[in-house]
């Protein structure tokens, strides 16, 4: 294809900017695999020459449908696409496109770029995704003369719980500021999403989601009401339906016609988690989550972060609960004093003391342990069990 014949069908594409600016919002809304592959039958789609405006804008906005729905449903590519992704192009186009030639290269372009994206081997951007979901690198900050980060490393893969541990004023928020452009460092790099978080900060702001020390919830609206306005925000179709889906997702539905005021701490935490979800971003920061809430409500919001990395969002966990990292974290690292002092899983950290001597002794219930078994509480929400007055001593290796 000549530049004068993709320029012209770049001008019938664009021709409604504002309908072109909204399929791009939505293409970049898409999980990292689906996007990918979107982008990869974008550039398919140039050969193509539409009939009019508003049949090029269609196209691209019924692609973006197609895909966001697949997501939605866990659909894998293979499935959408057939065996030969070029036939089911060609097909998807007759409707709005009046057909056009096509190299030989390109459609092996578009076959190969589908084959590699399930093989997880190469990018059809860009971003890999075999490149960690955030990378650190010697990141450096200080508020006038007081040093809080000197200097900090690490690595969050995709599909996983990465636990930040530290005191009070270790430096854990002003990283998580960092990461998520609220702040700039003074030096060092990182990248989220694979975009570098001073060069293009409105490209990471698109691939985060950032759950605060708060929940961030509209006390006047109801949960239904407050998802609804965030999915309208991202200018999402299907609003309704994407609220209702959170809602069942995270165990509201209800609660979904009450006023958010009248909700417990761990029911105002999940809410303000759903929210983030709204778009599914690849990359969620949760600032210490867990703050305030009680034990039964901490274990509800320990299962929706499970549920996140399950389906493969990376999660960067602010804490300073060490119980907290240990029960939800596939890596640890300590910060202390602005620098990173210890990172690996639990099992390598443990190898950093000396062997433990193994005793018996009998255990006694902890407070929690009582407290939940009273309750009948599983952390996830429901309370079907009955109730425990007493709980069993057992022998505990140590």
């Amino acid at each position: 294809m000549s530049d004068a014949e993709k320029g012209g069908f770049i001008s019938k594409v664009i021709g409604d900017k504002r309908r072109w600016r909204q399929y791009k919002a939505r293409a970049r809304q898409l999980p990292p695999n689906y996007r990918t592959a979107v982008e990869a039958i974008e550039r398919y789609l140039m050969y193509f020459v539409p009939t009019d405006e508003d049949s090029a804008a269609s196209m691209f906005e019924d692609l973006a449908g197609l895909f966001e729905q697949a997501a939605a449903d866990g659909t894998p590519i293979r499935e959408i696409l057939g065996e030969d992704p070029v036939e089911f192009v060609e097909a998807f186009v007759q409707n709005y496109s009046e057909g056009g030639y096509v190299p030989t290269r390109e459609r092996k372009r578009l076959t190969d770029a589908i084959a590699r994206r399930e093989r997880g081997e190469a990018p059809m951007t860009a971003r890999t995704t075999s490149e960690p979901a955030i990378r650190v690198r010697d990141l450096e900050k200080s508020y006038n003369k007081l040093r809080v980060l000197r200097g900090v490393d690490f690595d969050v893969a995709r599909g996983s719980i990465f636990a930040l541990l530290g005191s009070n004023g270790a430096g854990k928020t002003t990283t998580v500021k960092i990461l998520s452009t609220l702040l700039k460092a003074d030096a060092g790099t990182a990248t989220v999403g694979g975009f570098d978080v001073a060069a293009q900060p409105a490209n990471v702001r698109e691939s985060i989601s950032l759950t605060g020390q708060f929940a961030a919830v509209d006390d006047t609206l109801t949960g239904r009401e407050n998802l609804v306005l965030v999915a309208r925000l991202r200018h999402l179709k299907d609003a309704g339906q994407i609220a209702d889906d959170l809602l069942a997702r995270f165990q509201l539905t209800d609660a979904a016609q009450r006023r958010v005021s009248t909700y417990s701490g761990g029911m105002r935490r999940r809410l303000d988690i759903a929210m983030s979800l709204i778009g599914n971003p690849p990359v969620i920061f949760l600032d210490e989550p867990t703050t305030g809430l009680d034990p039964e409500s901490r274990l509800e919001v320990w299962n929706s972060v499970r549920q996140l990395a399950g389906r493969g969002t990376a999660v960067l966990l602010t804490t300073q609960y060490l119980d907290e990292a240990e029960q939800l974290a596939d890596r640890i690292a300590i910060l202390h004093q602005g620098r990173i002092i210890a990172n690996g899983t639990l099992a390598e950290l443990k190898q950093l003391l000396p062997p433990a001597q193994v005793e018996y002794v009998e255990k006694q219930p902890s407070l929690e342990d009582i407290f939940l078994a009273i309750t009948g509480s599983d952390g996830t929400g429901s309370n079907d069990s009955g109730l425990a007055t007493t709980a069993p001593a057992t022998k505990e290796q140590r």
